[in-house]
């Protein structure tokens, strides 16, 4: 009988539980008898198991684990796992390892017994102790994730440790993890790299990807790329996604889309939702391969249809635009509104403004609201400023001016020029927020440094009203210029009035004509008054005999296409009147600068005064060829200009450079040289130096 249950045994059995019930007869004793019935006539599957039974039941403990497995399999049998349950109980409870580890199994899964932890972590224990490898690492991992007793690092080290000192891959990598975060052990960083390279080497990828982010935070690049191909290469999904996501940044790697789509579409073919999205945004917006829309719609759709909010957001713009798909709005708002179900301040935006505009959906002011302020509570700076602009208006709410001042403090801190610039006015007259006139300023200059037109239009008129700062026409002028040059129509309305009245027909046509080309209706007006005058003082003059400045064109007066580059130069060759007479004289320069500095001048003495050293003939320069007023924009003769007039002294000067080295205005950018300066213009005491320190200072921080 013995003879027929070891040729059961032979076929039920792994090898490693064949040799771990071999304990009490050793393995020749077990492997004659193996070979002798192989000569023995085979019995039938029910005779054999009828046998067994029997056997079984009179304790023979590799009968009782053969049928344990053959009840757990349904190996010729009817499976059934509460028979298995008892048979590995009866062998357990006998002191083999492998049955033990199966008992576990069952207590841990709940297989044939109710689920039982306590249990499980018992019957593990006692197969580890024998030294049992599979079974010493689950005995650590429930005691480093905290199963069936309180967590207890040093029993998961343990364990861990005596399964990695067999060989055990798994066991090494946790192990290693271990030692490199110190947990149950002291922290090691030697041990750690040991013990990942241990796992790494029998080829296991998991390792090898945990052994790559290893070299990774250890700054050794090529080591760390290195692993995480060979873990790639196995198929291994996490160093596929990594080396699609280094290829993609450029981190470690030149940036290469080419090599982050080859990596990103192995990842994406399994299902994997981030790599779809990456597979579609890299075939919808590389430059650097050929873009391909069909197959970014694909990747897109697939990554939708797993709720990825953000493929949800761009699937529904191609909706919206008609881009590659046909034009549906329908389905783009059914887009927009899943990703907005899920919190993405970006598409709860555009549907925000899909109700504001009624594409797709009715026309419906509280929702659009609901929606804005949903994204605007996101973090999302357009709608924020949309949303101040609604509560200043009172659309779709109740006008508010405290409540507009919050969502414009929420843009501007995020960078929003407009809502910035909104702010700006606010703080100029306290509606909504307590005034401060000194930071509006402050943000508007900031604003004007940009090229903000409006801006610079604010500018203007507090320089020229002098109700916040000390009156100064040179800085009105320099502001109202600025702002007109920048493109906007009121400010050249403005700046063409100024030159009508000075009586300098030619830039008095010139910023009209464009200020009426943007449809400003004042500005038509007064170019047909401008166009009268100057044709009778030409006329006039003519038949004085006297040089004529200022040649008619033949500009249609009632349809108003006049075209900028009809307005003649600046000055006329021979022309009597005084020149740059919009521009203040050295006196007026002086005691501008005292406050400001950053004033004009006339040209010509400018230039001898500036090549003669003088630092505010310098400075002013340097202004006209930044803004390219007067002379051509030149930013490098400007920036070595106000250089010549920083080192000598002048506080404004030194505040301009640090501006220039912030901005890259003629010379690269360069936050330690910009401190420098600024921080020579404080040292002598300089508002407007602290200013630009403490903006230096913070974005260090």
């Amino acid at each position: 009988m013995i003879k027929f249950i070891s040729l059961l045994l032979f076929i039920a059995l792994p090898v490693q539980a064949l040799q771990l019930l071999q304990s009490k007869e050793g393995n020749n004793t077990v492997k004659q008898r193996l070979e002798e019935s192989a000569d023995e006539q085979s019995l039938s599957a029910k005779q054999l198991h009828t046998q067994l039974r029997k056997s079984a039941k009179s304790g023979d403990a590799r009968s009782q684990f053969s049928l344990a497995n053959m009840y757990h399999k349904g190996m010729n049998v009817k499976q059934d796992v509460k028979l298995a349950f008892y048979w590995y109980t009866q062998v357990a409870e006998q002191g083999y390892a492998t049955a033990q580890f199966n008992l576990a199994e069952d207590y841990y899964h709940g297989v044939g017994v109710t689920q039982d932890l306590e249990q499980a972590l018992f019957w593990y224990e006692k197969s580890a102790q024998q030294d049992f490898v599979d079974a010493q690492y689950k005995v650590a991992k429930m005691y480093h994730e905290g199963e069936a007793s309180t967590v207890d690092y040093d029993q998961a080290h343990y364990w861990y440790e005596r399964a990695a000192q067999l060989g055990f891959a798994p066991a090494q990598l946790e192990l290693a993890k271990l030692y490199e975060i110190g947990l149950g052990t002291e922290k090691d960083l030697r041990l750690a790299q040991h013990w990942y390279e241990k796992a790494a080497i029998q080829l296991d990828a998991e390792a090898q990807y945990y052994l790559a982010d290893f070299f990774e935070r250890q700054g050794e690049p090529v080591q760390s790329l290195l692993m995480y191909r060979k873990s790639a290469n196995q198929g291994f999904t996490l160093s596929q996604s990594r080396l699609s996501d280094l290829y993609n940044r450029g981190y470690l790697v030149n940036q290469d889309d080419a090599l982050a789509l080859k990596w990103a579409l192995l990842v994406a073919k399994k299902g994997d939702v981030d790599a779809q999205f990456l597979s579609a945004q890299i075939y919808h917006q590389s430059t650097q391969i050929k873009q391909d829309l069909p197959q970014a719609l694909k990747w897109y759709d697939k990554a939708a249809e797993q709720n990825h909010a953000q493929a949800q957001y761009q699937l529904a713009t191609l909706y919206a635009k008609g881009n590659g798909v046909d034009q549906d709005a329908n389905r783009a708002v059914q887009l927009y509104q899943a990703a907005a179900n899920q919190g993405l301040a970006v598409a709860q935006h555009a549907l925000a403004l899909r109700y504001l505009r009624g594409e797709g959906v009715e026309k419906e002011d509280t929702k659009a609201t609901e929606w804005l302020l949903k994204s605007a509570k996101g973090g999302y700076a357009p709608a924020q400023y949309l949303l101040a602009l609604r509560y200043k208006l009172g659309q779709g709410v109740e006008k508010d001016t405290e409540q507009e001042a919050y969502w414009y403090q929420k843009a501007a801190n995020q960078g929003n020029t407009e809502a910035r610039y909104h702010l700006a006015l606010l703080l100029l007259t306290g509606d909504g927020v307590d005034k401060d006139s000194e930071k509006a300023l402050s943000m508007l200059l900031n604003l004007s440094v940009q090229e903000h037109a409006l801006a610079q239009y604010q500018l203007y008129k507090i320089y020229n009203q002098g109700d916040i700062v000390n009156r100064d026409e040179t800085l009105a002028r320099v502001y109202l210029h600025r702002s007109s040059e920048s493109g906007y129509s009121i400010a050249q309305f403005q700046l063409g009035h100024l030159y009508q009245q000075k009586q300098l027909w030619q830039d008095a046509v010139k910023w009209l004509t464009l200020s009426a080309q943007k449809n400003y209706a004042p500005a038509k007006s007064l170019l047909v008054e401008v166009k009268l005058s100057a044709d009778k003082i030409a006329e006039e003059r003519a038949n004085s005999d006297n040089t004529e400045v200022l040649e008619s064109n033949d500009t249609d007066l009632e349809t108003l296409q006049i075209q900028s580059e009809s307005a003649p130069s600046l000055l006329s060759a021979n022309s009597n009147e005084p020149v740059l007479s919009l521009i203040s004289n050295e006196d007026q320069i002086a005691r501008s600068l005292a406050d400001n500095t950053k004033v004009m001048s006339n040209v010509e003495k400018l230039v001898i005064s500036a090549k003669q050293g003088n630092p505010i003939a310098q400075h002013n320069l340097s202004t006209l060829f930044s803004i390219g007023a007067l002379v051509p924009r030149d930013n490098r003769k400007a920036f070595m200009l106000m250089q010549e007039a920083a080192k000598q002294g002048l506080t404004q000067s030194q505040n301009s450079l640090a501006m220039m080295y912030i901005n890259g205005v003629g010379v690269e950018p360069d936050y330690q040289s910009a401190y420098f300066w600024a921080s020579t213009s404080t040292r002598q005491g300089d508002h407007e130096g602290q200013q630009i320190l403490s903006y230096l200072i913070s974005i260090a921080q």
